[in-house]
């Protein structure tokens, strides 16, 4: 993390640097990146980024961590719900946040598609688990009170179901970072509806009979 010096600097010169870091790591990539080009970038001298840093990768991890906390404002809580209707309405809400925060910004898409490519061995990996521990729980906490207006099932354990939704999420926004360019705005407008529809139909409960354990019962009564 940054040394001591960083946070006393002033407000709109921290802002330049983790964007000219932030720009840089997206185009080129977390490896490939070039401390120079950020450097420049940044309007600072050599000698000045090695007084706020330690190294490329003490800057990057700087750069993720206001990521991480840029999102968590960006996104929010999701407000007050009586029951199930308003508690998907609140996370159609949650959910559009994130989407306007993420696919916004070329810069935070760039750090959220190079991410997704490093691997957990990587500097990065650490801070990537840290992050994703963060939502795991973030998202129990969302399923437990959804679970109090009868909106999310009761019949898996909390943290599974957190989980669950957690990897999913996940692999949706895996594949949005990869074909959100190619989305024309018809599909991009009917997108939070149906990513909704995905996370309750894993979320929600069941309807009496609609599982496949009873679907196989009744096909073997006479």
């Amino acid at each position: 993390m940054p040394l001591p010096r960083f946070a006393t600097l002033d407000p709109s010169r921290r802002a330049a640097i983790l964007r000219a870091a932030a720009e840089e790591f997206a185009r080129a990539g977390l490896e490939a990146a070039s401390h120079n080009r950020i450097i420049a970038a940044a309007g600072v001298s050599k000698g000045a980024m090695y007084y706020y840093f330690d190294n490329k990768e003490d800057l990057l991890l700087t750069v993720l961590a206001d990521l991480a906390e840029r999102s968590v404002a960006a996104i929010g809580e999701a407000g007050p719900f009586c029951d199930a209707a308003g508690f998907w309405a609140e996370v159609r809400a949650l959910n559009a946040r994130a989407l306007a925060f993420f696919l916004g910004d070329p810069n935070v898409a760039g750090l959220a598609k190079q991410l997704m490519r490093a691997s957990p061995m990587a500097p990065v990996g650490h801070t990537i688990a840290d992050y994703t521990r963060r939502v795991e729980t973030y998202t129990t906490g969302l399923l437990r009170r959804g679970q109090t207006v009868g909106a999310v099932r009761t019949d898996l354990p909390l943290e599974l179901l957190a989980h669950l939704i957690t990897g999913l999420g996940e692999s949706i926004d895996r594949w949005l970072f990869a074909h959100w360019e190619s989305i024309g705005p018809a599909e991009r407008a009917a997108l939070p509806d149906q990513l909704i529809d995905l996370f309750a139909r894993l979320a929600a409960p069941q309807p009496p009979g609609a599982s496949p354990r009873n679907a196989r019962t009744r096909r073997r009564q006479p």
